[in-house]
């Protein structure tokens, strides 16, 4: 009895086609990228201004 999931993965792994994102894909990801250096950024600065207003 084949495994199905892992006959489906190997199908799409043989795609000659390729994979091929669109605009969206890399505005997704250049938006993930910034909230992921920008976060802790924002949380250092916002840390030491409460730490002045003090």
């Amino acid at each position: 009895m084949p495994h199905q999931p892992l006959a489906a993965v190997l199908a799409a792994a043989n795609d000659t086609t390729g994979f091929h994102p669109g605009p969206a894909y890399f505005v997704f990801w250049a938006l993930v990228i910034t909230a992921i250096i920008g976060a802790p950024i924002y949380v250092v600065r916002l840390v030491r201004n409460r730490r002045k207003s003090r």
